[in-house]
């Protein structure tokens, strides 16, 4: 729990200094993507003029969503200096790229994307060598998208959610569980006006509490940002959301929570 903590302090501290967005969940990132998929970067090419945009040739590996592509754009500089959201992705690095389709059709990703590293080219493998914490997110997040891609979980949706700040004081009462899975996904449908009619399990923790979970997320309040309207969306409008469980750390009790940390 003392780790969580420190590492939610980082990113606050990571954010307000230099660029300024907040990590995306996999459900959000993944959703609002129109292309997901493990990515080889095979060639770079220079700025596209006085852009921070450049062009990536790629070879798909494993592709989760969309449809398969041979380049990207990523929103940076390359071989220049760029601003605090500029990002450069060196030649030969495989990652999970979630990538937005622009209106002009190019797929782009960038420093909010929540890319997911997965190697990086030799000259960089060393100093960046995760740790045992990170590897395991990093299965956890493979495993994730193993599921949505079984599950067949293709739709975009850019519509943006909040929860009202309600949902982890009503999960409290779980501190202690015990799991034998890490993760749970909720699919929530929406009236116009955004209340929750209707909460449908996609895959569950195989334990009681699930009931008791989707109870909880009939009576959760949520606002809603689609094209600049707030609170007035499509009737029949759907979120999915993840409910994660993470294990005791020394004297801190095993919890369950909607955050993706």
């Amino acid at each position: 729990m003392k780790k969580i903590i420190q590492i939610i302090a980082m990113l606050c501290v990571v954010h307000v200094s230099a660029c300024t967005c907040d990590p995306p969940s996999i459900t959000e990132k993944y959703i609002n993507s129109d292309f997901v998929a493990n990515v080889t970067l095979v060639k770079i090419y220079p700025n596209e003029k006085d852009q921070e945009l450049y062009k990536a040739d790629i070879k798909t590996n494993t592709l989760y969503k969309g449809e398969k592509i041979t380049s990207i754009y990523v929103v940076g500089n390359n071989g220049g200096i760029g601003s605090s959201c500029s990002i450069f992705i060196e030649k030969n690095t495989t990652l999970i790229a979630y990538a937005s389709r622009t209106k002009d059709g190019k797929y782009t990703i960038g420093m909010c994307s929540g890319l997911l590293y997965i190697d990086y080219s030799g000259i960089y493998r060393k100093k960046r060598r995760k740790t045992a914490r990170a590897m395991k997110q990093q299965r956890r997040e493979l495993a994730i998208l193993d599921l949505f891609k079984k599950k067949k979980i293709n739709h975009t949706n850019k519509i943006h959610y909040r929860e009202k700040g309600k949902l982890h004081k009503q999960l409290v009462q779980f501190k202690g569980i015990k799991l034998k899975k890490t993760y749970a996904f909720f699919e929530l449908t929406f009236t116009s006006d955004v209340k929750v009619k209707l909460v449908k399990m996609i895959d569950s923790f195989n334990n009681p509490v699930d009931d008791k979970l989707v109870e909880i997320l009939k009576t959760s309040s949520w606002s809603s940002f689609d094209n600049g309207i707030q609170d007035k969306i499509p009737e029949n409008s759907t979120l999915m959301i993840g409910i994660y469980f993470y294990e005791s750390e020394g004297k801190y009790e095993s919890f369950i929570s909607q955050y993706y940390l």
